[in-house]
């Protein structure tokens, strides 16, 4: 019975993964949070890169691919002019890689 109990928590806890893009709440400046990218897109203007939400706060990672997963400590939140969403700054981190710097801002 005991075995039950703990293999029926553990697989609880799997079950709901505490990813930034899962967050009721909106990001807040200053604070370090764990991504995983959604999507991707390419604009002309700037480039290539991936995206993610954190609550209702885009985060936007320069030539990031779905899946990849970054470190971003939020530096601003700005109303993007063109979308009308709430975009954040950040700088950012490849977890387990190489890549670092700046996430893109709102126009």
């Amino acid at each position: 019975m005991l075995r039950f109990l703990f293999t029926t928590t553990a697989v609880l806890a799997l079950a709901s993964p505490a990813t930034a893009q899962d967050a009721e709440e909106d990001a807040e400046v200053g604070q370090e949070y764990e991504i995983t990218i959604a999507t991707e897109e390419d604009n002309q203007y700037t480039g290539p890169y991936g995206q993610v939400r954190i609550g209702s706060i885009v985060v936007q990672v320069p030539d990031a691919k779905v899946e990849e997963r970054y470190t971003v400590r939020i530096t601003a939140i700005r109303q993007n002019q063109y979308s009308g969403d709430r975009q954040a700054s950040c700088e950012f981190e490849l977890i387990d890689g190489d890549r670092e710097g700046m996430c893109l801002p709102a126009p």
